[in-house]
C-alpha cells in the first residue's frame, strides 16, 4: 500500500513516535498518535494529542492536555511518575505495590516527581506508606525508567514522505479483502473512484419455473447431470419454523432455476407438485448434492416430508477446512474470493432491520427469482473450485468421510430435539434470582454505593478509583483479573459469583423456554460444524455446550433435561480422560500408554513418578498438582500459568515441568516436533488431516508467537478429539436408522453424547454406543466411555 515504515533495531516503537513527535514541533501542525497506551501521555501537548479507539471497557477518545488530568489527575510531564507508582501489568510495569490511583496523586501533588520522593521520604506521615515506598524503592525507580520515553532516537524522518497521496489505495483494498475484510471497500472508493468490486460481465441464464409443464421439464432435465446444487428461499432463519418461500436449483455454471411456492404474486405452484416430481430425484444414490450451509435447508425439507439422501458437497463447510483462520464463510465473501463476483445483498430486497424488514415471501416474484438463483449458481460454481483444493489440500478423507456425513447425524439430533421442564427451570430461576439479589446487596456494602455491577466501566471506578485496588490489564473488570483481586479484597470473589448466577439465569434458564418449538414442544438447538479451528463443534439457540458441570447449579440444571415420555430414559455416554489417551497416542510416550493399558489413576500414576514416591503415599494436593499439570500441558501451559493455577510461587511450578517432563521424555519430545513441524510447513494436522495454519510462529512479537505455540500443541489433539466422537456419531446414528430403533440421540456436548432411549432398548444402545465409541479409531492406547442413565440429565451423567 506504499505505506512508510519507521522501525530501527533496538529500539521500540513508542520511542520513535517519541521522535517523531519530537522533531515535528517546529513544523506548526497538529499530531495524533492512534493508540490506548497510557504511557504516550506523556508526549500530549498544545499540538500532540492522542486518540484512543476504545474498547468494550472504555469509549474512543482524543486526549489533551486537559483531558489527561482530568482522566489521571497530573499533567502529562508527570505521567511518567504516576505510572512508575502505579505500574502498568500489561507493560510489566511493576510500579509499587499497593499504591493505587489516588495515592499516587497525592505523593505527586505533595512532592512533584518520585526522585523528590525519597528526597523528602521523611515527609511521608502515614508509615504504612512510607514503608511501602522504602520497600519498593528499586521498583519504582526501574519502573520510571521503563515508562519514560526516548525522544532522540536516530532515525532517517521526513513529514514528505509520509504524504497521503503516495498511498496506493488499489492495494490497499487487495489487501484487505485477503484477509477477508470487506468493511472499508466503501470507504476506499472514494480513492480509486471505482465500485468494491466490479462484477465481471456475465450473462446470467435465470429461470422462473411458474406452471407445471415447465416443472416437469425442469424434473427430466436434472436428471442428465450428476452434480447439481440446491438452495431454500424461507420466511425464517430458524429452520424449526421456516417455511418454503421457494427452491432453486442449478446444475450448469450461470444457470439456474427458481421453483416459488409463496408470494404476493399469483403465479406460484404447490409443494406438493414439488414433492412428486423431484423426491425420488432428493432421495436417489444416482445424484450429488450440494449446499451451501446446507444443513439449514435440509431441516426444513425434512419438516415439510423431503428427505434429501446423497448429500455431497457443503461450500461452507469446505472452507472452514481449506481456511480455518477465517471468521466467516458467507456465500458473498466466497463469491469475491473465488469467482471476484459480487453477489446482490439480501438487504436489497426484504430491507435491513432498522428499516421495516419484510419477509422473503413479500418480495416480488421476479426479485426473490435472481436472488434465488444467483445463490444456487454460485454455490455450484464455488464447488468446483474447492472440490479441487480439497483434494490438493489432503483434506479429502476428512471431509467426505466424517465432515459431509454427520451433517445428516447432526439433522437428526436437532430434529430430535430435546425435553426439558419447564416448571422447574422456572422454580430454579427464582431461586438463584433471590441469591443474585443477596450478592448485589453484599457487593453494594462493600463498595459503599449502589452501582450498575454488569457495567465494566462502574464496577472499574469502584474496585480501582474507590477501593484502590490495583488495575491489572488497564482496569480490566474479565473474570481471570477478578480471581486474580480475589486474595486482595472480597468483594471480587462476590462479583465473581454474582457473574455466574446472572449468567446461567440470563443465558439459560430465563431463556430456555424461549427456544421450545410450539408444534413439538421441545428444543432444538442448531450445531455448527464451520466455527471452532479445532473442529469441536459448537451450538447455538440455546448453546448447551457452555452449561457448567462441575458447579452445583450446572448439576441442577441438568435436571431439567427429562425425557417427554415417562417410560423412557436420558442416557449419557462420556469419553473418559480422552484428550490424554490422544496425547500418549501422539507422544507414544511409554509410562502414559502403561498407565492407560493397566487402567490406572493416571494422575496418581503421574504424581508418582515427578514427585518420585510410590503410588499410595501419593496425598490429596499432590494428585492435584499432577492433574493440573497433565491437563495444562495438553494446552501448551508453562510454568507461569501454573503457577496462577495453583497458586505456587513461578519457580516451584518450573521445577514441577522439568520433573514432569523428566517423567515422560516423549512428550515433550512431541510438543517440541509439533512447533519444528509448523515452523518447517506452516501446517499442523489432526489425526485426520484437518490443518491449522501457523504462520504466527514467524511473528516478530514474542507474545503472538508464544500464543500460537500454546494452540498448535493443542490443536492436534483436541481436534482428533472431534473427529474420534464425529465418526462414532456417525457409526452410531447408522445402526439406529438400520435397527429402526426408538432411541434417538438428542445432544452432544463435547465428548458427551446424550440419548433419550425406551427402556426396552437400554441393553441395546449401551452395548452399541460403547462398541462404536470406544472403536471409531485406531489408537495405541484403549479408548474408555463412562455411561449411566437416569430420569434426567443429572441423573445420567
Amino acid at each position: 500500500s506504499n505505506i512508510n515504515t519507521v522501525k530501527l533495531d533496538g529500539f521500540e516503537a513508542d520511542d520513535i513516535l517519541g521522535t517523531i513527535v519530537s522533531r515535528n514541533q517546529n513544523l506548526n501542525l497538529d499530531q495524533y498518535i492512534i493508540s490506548g497506551d497510557k504511557d504516550l501521555m506523556q508526549l500530549v501537548n498544545k499540538n500532540t494529542f492522542i486518540y484512543s479507539p476504545g474498547n468494550n471497557f472504555q469509549p474512543k477518545k482524543i486526549y489533551t492536555e486537559q483531558a489527561v488530568f482530568d482522566k489521571w489527575g497530573v499533567n502529562c510531564n508527570r505521567i511518567i511518575d504516576y505510572l512508575a507508582l502505579v505500574g502498568d501489568s500489561s507493560d510489566n510495569i511493576p510500579g509499587v505495590a499497593g499504591v493505587g490511583p489516588k495515592t499516587a496523586v497525592k505523593l505527586l501533588n505533595q512532592f512533584g516527581t518520585v526522585e523528590n520522593i525519597y528526597t523528602l521520604i521523611n515527609d511521608i506521615k502515614n508509615e504504612r506508606l512510607k514503608e511501602r515506598m522504602i520497600s519498593n524503592k528499586d521498583n519504582a525507580i526501574l519502573s520510571k525508567e521503563l515508562v519514560t520515553i526516548d525522544n532522540n532516537v536516530p532515525i532517517d524522518f521526513s513529514i514528505d514522505d509520509v504524504a497521503f497521496n503516495l498511498i496506493d489505495f488499489d492495494n490497499m483494498q487487495k489487501g484487505f479483502n485477503e484477509l477477508e475484510i470487506y468493511t472499508y471497500d466503501a470507504i476506499i472508493k472514494k480513492y480509486i473512484n471505482k465500485e468494491p468490486r466490479e462484477n465481471k460481465k456475465i450473462k446470467k441464464d435465470y429461470n422462473l419455473i411458474q406452471n407445471q409443464k415447465d416443472l416437469i421439464t425442469l424434473s427430466e432435465e436434472i436428471k442428465n447431470y450428476e452434480y447439481f446444487s440446491i438452495d431454500l428461499e424461507t420466511t425464517d432463519i430458524n429452520p424449526n419454523i421456516a417455511q418454503i418461500v421457494g427452491i432453486s436449483l442449478s446444475f450448469n455454471k450461470n444457470q439456474a432455476y427458481y421453483i416459488p411456492f409463496l408470494s404476493p404474486n399469483n403465479n406460484v405452484l404447490s409443494l406438493g407438485s414439488f414433492i412428486d416430481l423431484f423426491s425420488s430425484i432428493l432421495r436417489s444414490e444416482k445424484y450429488k448434492i450440494i449446499g451451501q450451509n446446507i444443513k439449514y435447508d435440509l431441516l426444513v425439507l425434512k419438516r415439510h416430508g423431503i428427505k434429501v439422501k446423497n448429500i455431497y458437497f457443503d461450500t461452507m463447510i469446505a472452507e472452514s477446512l481449506i481456511s480455518p483462520e477465517k471468521n466467516s464463510y458467507k456465500l458473498d465473501n466466497l463469491s469475491l474470493d473465488y469467482l471476484e463476483y459480487q453477489m446482490q445483498p439480501i438487504e436489497e430486497l426484504i430491507g435491513d432491520k432498522k428499516n421495516n424488514q419484510i419477509l422473503m415471501s413479500e418480495v416480488a416474484l421476479e426479485k426473490v427469482c435472481f436472488y434465488a438463483c444467483e445463490d444456487a449458481d454460485i454455490t455450484l460454481q464455488i464447488f468446483h473450485k474447492q472440490s479441487q483444493l480439497i483434494k490438493e489440500m489432503e483434506l479429502d478423507n476428512l471431509f467426505y468421510n466424517i465432515e459431509i456425513p454427520l451433517i445428516s447425524v447432526l439433522l437428526n439430533v436437532e430434529y430430535n430435539g430435546i425435553f426439558i421442564d419447564e416448571i422447574y427451570i422456572q422454580k430454579l430461576s427464582s431461586e438463584l434470582k433471590v441469591k443474585i439479589a443477596t450478592l448485589s446487596k453484599n457487593i453494594y456494602s462493600m463498595a459503599d454505593k449502589e452501582f450498575n455491577i454488569n457495567s465494566p466501566k462502574q464496577l472499574s471506578e469502584v474496585l480501582f478509583d474507590e477501593l484502590e485496588l490495583k488495575p491489572i490489564k488497564k482496569r480490566s473488570t474479565a473474570s481471570n483479573v477478578l480471581e486474580k483481586l480475589r486474595d486482595f479484597h472480597p468483594i471480587a470473589q462476590h462479583i465473581l459469583d454474582y457473574r455466574h448466577l446472572a449468567k446461567l439465569v440470563n443465558t439459560y434458564l430465563d431463556t430456555m423456554p424461549n427456544f421450545i418449538i410450539k408444534s413439538t414442544n421441545r428444543i432444538h438447538t442448531s450445531f455448527n460444524q464451520a466455527i471452532t479451528s479445532t473442529g469441536r463443534l459448537s451450538s447455538t439457540k440455546p448453546n448447551f455446550q457452555n452449561i457448567p458441570i462441575k458447579t452445583d447449579i450446572g448439576k441442577k440444571i441438568r435436571k431439567a433435561f427429562i425425557p417427554d415420555n415417562k417410560d423412557n430414559f436420558i442416557y449419557s455416554f462420556d469419553y473418559s480422560q480422552i484428550e490424554l489417551r490422544i496425547l500418549a497416542h501422539y507422544s507414544n510416550e511409554k509410562n502414559l500408554i502403561d498407565a492407560f493399558i493397566n487402567d490406572d489413576d493416571i494422575h496418581t500414576r503421574t504424581a508418582a513418578l515427578i514427585f518420585k514416591m510410590n503410588e499410595s503415599d501419593v496425598s490429596f494436593d499432590e494428585r492435584r498438582i499432577a492433574k493440573t499439570i497433565n491437563y495444562s500441558i495438553i494446552y501448551g501451559a508453562g510454568p507461569y500459568r501454573i503457577s496462577q493455577e495453583l497458586k505456587i510461587p513461578i519457580k516451584e511450578a518450573a521445577s514441577i515441568i522439568d520433573n514432569y517432563f523428566n517423567t515422560y521424555p516423549k512428550i515433550k519430545e512431541y510438543i517440541d516436533n509439533t512447533i519444528s513441524v509448523g515452523l518447517k510447513d506452516d501446517i499442523v494436522r489432526t489425526f485426520n488431516g484437518r490443518l491449522r495454519k501457523t504462520l504466527n510462529l514467524k511473528s516478530s512479537n514474542r507474545n503472538i508467537i508464544e500464543a500460537e505455540k500454546r494452540a498448535i500443541i493443542n490443536m492436534p489433539i483436541q481436534g482428533t478429539a472431534s473427529e474420534l466422537i464425529k465418526i462414532a456419531m456417525i457409526n452410531i446414528d447408522k445402526k439406529i436408522q438400520r435397527e429402526q430403533m426408538k432411541s434417538r440421540m438428542i445432544l452432544q456436548i463435547h465428548d458427551e453424547l446424550l440419548f433419550e432411549v425406551p427402556k426396552d432398548e437400554l441393553d441395546t444402545i449401551k452395548n452399541l454406543v460403547i462398541y462404536e465409541m470406544e472403536n471409531a479409531m485406531d489408537l495405541n492406547v484403549p479408548i474408555k466411555v463412562d455411561s449411566n442413565y437416569g430420569k434426567n440429565w443429572y441423573e445420567a451423567h
